[in-house]
């Protein structure tokens, strides 16, 4: 009994061990952020609905044409679909974060062929915490993906061939997630007070395509 209580202890140390370097641990996002938030649901293995981009904050700069920025809860396989139109059949490049068991990250273009950097970070997701996501694409078409002060960038790719995202659609393939988006953020300043989010004080209404 004993030696049964040791081996019990020292596979929880283990346990907690392995989380105790994990993305939450090295860049917590408090709750309290995630009350600033609006919030999407959804459980599927893909896209539901496509959200125009002129619905979310996008912190554009000289240097940057899209910056958006995202929190998600899910067990895995967080999905980020970029498109040029409106609909599965516009779909032009898909981030995948914590594919594979939470344990591989990887961009894919419209013939699901692999791009530029992939990532091997593990546990970057949990459907208890919330994992901060970057996406921004910089006026040369280069995309990147990232886990802000963990991986940055965690996915890099040239995406030249993608000059104007109009919509974006949001799932975790086979688990439920959560997403939260127009957050209060302080990049804030950057928005133009003429947009439809800074007219609604930060509060971006997502208009929802549906798709068969």
């Amino acid at each position: 009994m004993y030696a049964t209580g040791i081996v019990i202890f020292v596979t929880f140390i283990l346990f907690c061990a392995r989380f105790s370097d994990s993305v939450h641990d090295r860049n917590p996002v408090p709750f309290s952020k995630l009350a600033t938030c609006q919030e999407f649901d959804i459980d599927s293995h893909k896209c539901l609905h496509f959200f125009p981009l002129e619905t979310i904050k996008n912190y554009q700069t000289k240097e940057y044409k899209l910056h958006l920025k995202f929190y998600v809860m899910a067990t895995n396989d967080a999905n980020i679909v970029l498109t040029n139109g409106y609909g599965e059949g516009t779909v032009r490049y898909t981030a995948v974060i914590a594919g594979g068991g939470n344990t591989y990250s990887w961009l894919r273009n419209t013939s699901d062929t692999t791009l530029g950097l992939e990532s091997h970070l593990t546990d970057i997701l949990s459907p208890l915490w919330p994992t901060p996501i970057v996406v921004r694409q910089k006026t040369n078409g280069l995309l990147d993906v990232s886990i802000p002060g963990v991986a940055e960038p965690l996915l890099l790719a040239d995406a030249s061939d993608l000059t104007e995202v109009k919509s974006f659609c949001l799932y975790a393939w086979r688990n439920k997630s959560r997403w939260f988006y127009n957050c209060t953020e302080s990049e804030d300043i950057l928005l133009d007070k003429n947009t439809d989010c800074n007219s609604r004080r930060g509060q971006c209404q997502l208009f929802v395509g549906f798709e068969n």
